[in-house]
C-alpha cells in the first residue's frame, strides 16, 4: 500500500556493507497469526542479497519456523508472503542488520486477510450474473483525493453471488458493482430510437447507490468473513456515442476502448490497478457506434493495442454522457513524440564529479507501462513515445548527500502533480533539478524503559508542506530494525516532524487528515545543510 513512501534504511547499513571479512550468518524466526498466536506454515520468507542473482529463501514449516542461511554482513529487508494466497495484507517486511552473528527471533505477526461475500440483485430482487464487484479506495494521489481500484475483486456467478478474498483488514473499502461487456462491435446493433432500447445496469456502489458520495465503506477485522453484503444494482436508459477515429493518414481501422472514470484503471498512490476495458476494432472508415452506456464520464481511446512500440499510435478523449446520445465524436490517434529533458544542479556542482545516474520515468496515468531511463548528472536526455495525455514523473537518485530537489515542466513543478505534455510552451522541456546539500536523520526508538523497539514505522514529515495532498506526496516512511534504528534517505535541509508508530499508514484522506492535524505535536528536528541529525523517540501514535 505504500509503494511511494521511501523506506528508512537501517542505521548501520553503510558500515556493515564494507565488513566483508566477517563470516556469513543466518536469520531465523517464526511466522504466526498476530491475533491468535497460531504458527503459519507455507509462508515464503526471502531477502535479496547484494551481488547475487537469486534471493535467499526459506519456507515456514508446520511450526511456522524459517531460517535464511549464508547472509553476508549487510542490511536486509526480509519479507514474508503466503504461498497459498495472493492479495493485499499477505506480505510483511522486517528490516534486519546482520554482522557476522546469527540473528534469531525475527518473527512475523500476520494480520489475516478478510473475506466479503454477497449477492448482486436488480430492482426486482432478481440475481444479476456476470457482474464485476471491485474494491475501491479513496486516497490522495498527485496532490488530490480520488477514487481508485484496489486489488482483489470478484465476479458474480449464475446466482448473482460473489466472494472477494485476501482483503486487507483495518482499511476502509467501497464496493462497486459493474456489468462490463469486454468485446465491442464497431457498430452496435442497438436501435436508433432511444425509446426502443433496453435499460442497462449502472455502476452501483454498495449498498444501492449510483453516486459514490453516498456509498457505504466497509472495514474488516483480521480474518473476518463478512457475509450478506448484497448490492441492489440500478438501471438506466441506454445511450450511444458515435464518431470516427483518425490515424496519422486520416480515418483508419484502429483498436478502440471505452472505460468509465473515477474510478478507472490506472496509477494510484498504492501502485495502480489495471482492468481490461471494453474494446473493439473499427472498420477501414474508422467509424464506431458504442451503446449500452449510462450517464457518466468516460475515457474513449483509440490506437494500437500495444503502445510501447516506437511506431505505435495512440489518442484519447474524455466524454460526458448526460441524457442523450453523442454524435460526431472524434478521436485522433497519432505517433508518440519526443520529450526533451535536462538534469541540472540547483547551484554550483559538487567538487567531486558525480558518476551515479538519476533514474527518471514518465508513467501514463491510465495505461500500463513507463518510458524513461537513467541519465547523467548533469546532462540532457530524450524520452520518446510521449502522447498528449497525463503522466506521473518519478525521479530517483541514490548517493550520499545528493537528492532530487524538483522536477519542472514549462517552468511548473510536476513532482507532485500530473505532467501534461500537451500544455507545453515553445522551448519547454522536462527539467530535473539536483542538489548536493542533503543530509540524513537517524532515529533511535526505545520504549519507556529504554529498550529498543523493532518494527515500528518511522514517519518523516517536511514542516514546509502546505496542504494535506502535498503531505501525502512528501511523507517518508521506514521501519526500525532489531536495534530500534533506522536512517532516512537523503533529505533536503530544513525542519521535519518525526514520529514512530506501530503500523504503516495509507494515503486515505482520513489518515492523512489526522497526520496533518497532529504533525506539529511530533518531535521536531532541524536538518542542517550537508549534515546529519539524530533523534531519540518513544513509540507514538496518530491522534
Amino acid at each position: 500500500m505504500m509503494r511511494r513512501l521511501a523506506a528508512c534504511s537501517i542505521l548501520t547499513a553503510g558500515v556493515l556493507a564494507g565488513q566483508t571479512a566477517i563470516a556469513n550468518a543466518a536469520v531465523s524466526g517464526v511466522v504466526k497469526d498476530k491475533v491468535t498466536g497460531q504458527p503459519l506454515a507455507n509462508y515464503t520468507v526471502s531477502t535479496p542479497v547484494r551481488g547475487r542473482e537469486k534471493d535467499v529463501t526459506s519456507s515456514t514449516d508446520s511450526s511456522g519456523r524459517y531460517k535464511l542461511m549464508d547472509l553476508p554482513p549487510d542490511a536486509y529487508r526480509i519479507s514474508a508472503r503466503s504461498a497459498q494466497r495472493s492479495g493485499f495484507g499477505q506480505e510483511l517486511a522486517r528490516h534486519v542488520a546482520v554482522n557476522g552473528s546469527d540473528v534469531e527471533n525475527i518473527d512475523f505477526l500476520v494480520l489475516q486477510p478478510g473475506t466479503i461475500s454477497g449477492k448482486v440483485v436488480d430492482e426486482n430482487k432478481e440475481p444479476v450474473p456476470n457482474v464485476w464487484v471491485r474494491l475501491v479506495q479513496r486516497e490522495y494521489f498527485l496532490g488530490n483525493a480520488g477514487y481508485y481500484y484496489a486489488f482483489p475483486g470478484g465476479r458474480t456467478d449464475d446466482l448473482g453471488e460473489f466472494t472477494i478474498t485476501g482483503i486487507e483488514p483495518g482499511h476502509p473499502y467501497f464496493l462497486l458493482a459493474d456489468k462490463v461487456d469486454f468485446r465491442l462491435p464497431a457498430h452496435s446493433a442497438a436501435p436508433l430510437n432511444p425509446k426502443l432500447r433496453k435499460r442497462v445496469p449502472v455502476r452501483t456502489w454498495y449498498p444501492a447507490s449510483t453516486f459514490r458520495e453516498s456509498a457505504e465503506a466497509l472495514t474488516l477485522q483480521p480474518g473476518e468473513k463478512r457475509e450478506g453484503v448484497d448490492i441492489e444494482m440500478n438501471k438506466s436508459p441506454s445511450y450511444c456515442v458515435a464518431g470516427t477515429v483518425f490515424g496519422p493518414m486520416g480515418a483508419a481501422a484502429l483498436h478502440f476502448s471505452i472505460e468509465a472514470m473515477q474510478p478507472s484503471s490506472g496509477q494510484s498512490s498504492s501502485g495502480g490497478t489495471y482492468m481490461i476495458a471494453p474494446s473493439g476494432t473499427t472498420a477501414a472508415d474508422g467509424q464506431f457506434r458504442i451503446c449500452d452506456l449510462y450517464p457518466g464520464v468516460y475515457r474513449l481511446s483509440a490506437g494500437d493495442p500495444v503502445t510501447s512500440s516506437p511506431k505505435s499510435v495512440h489518442g484519447s478523449t474524455d466524454i460526458t454522457i448526460t441524457d442523450q446520445d453523442l454524435q460526431g465524436v472524434r478521436v485522433n490517434a497519432g505517433p508518440g513524440k519526443s520529450l526533451e529533458g535536462e538534469v541540472v544542479w540547483d547551484s554550483d556542482p559538487p567538487a567531486t564529479p558525480v558518476t551515479n545516474k538519476v533514474f527518471v520515468s514518465v508513467v501514463p496515468l491510465f495505461r500500463i507501462g513507463y518510458i524513461g531511463g537513467r541519465y547523467d548528472v548533469p546532462g540532457t536526455f530524450t524520452v520518446d513515445g510521449v502522447f498528449p495525455e497525463e503522466y506521473e514523473v518519478q525521479a530517483r537518485f541514490n548517493a550520499a548527500g545528493i537528492y532530487v530537489k524538483d522536477v519542472t515542466f514549462s517552468d511548473r513543478s510536476v513532482r507532485y502533480e500530473p505532467l501534461r505534455p500537451a500544455a507545453a510552451t515553445n522551448g519547454s522541456g522536462l527539467r530535473v533539478v539536483m542538489a548536493h546539500d542533503g543530509g540524513t536523520i537517524a532515529a533511535q526508538v526505545n520504549d519507556k524503559d529504554g529498550n529498543p523497539v523493532a518494527d515500528l514505522f518511522v514517519l518523516t514529515i517536511p514542516a514546509g508542506t502546505s496542504s494535506e495532498g502535498e503531505l501525502a506526496a512528501r511523507i517518508q516512511q521506514g521501519e526500525t530494525d532489531q536495534a530500534g534504528q533506522c536512517t532516512t534517505p537523503t533529505l533536503a535541509p530544513g525542519k521535519y516532524y518525526i514520529v514512530a508508530i506501530d503500523r504503516p499508514i495509507d494515503r486515505s484522506p482520513e489518515t492523512i487528515g489526522r497526520l496533518w492535524r497532529s504533525r506539529k505535536r511530533y518531535r521536531e528536528v532541524d536538518l542542517p545543510p550537508a549534515g546529519s541529525a539524530q533523534v531519540r523517540l518513544e513509540p507514538g501514535k496518530i491522534e
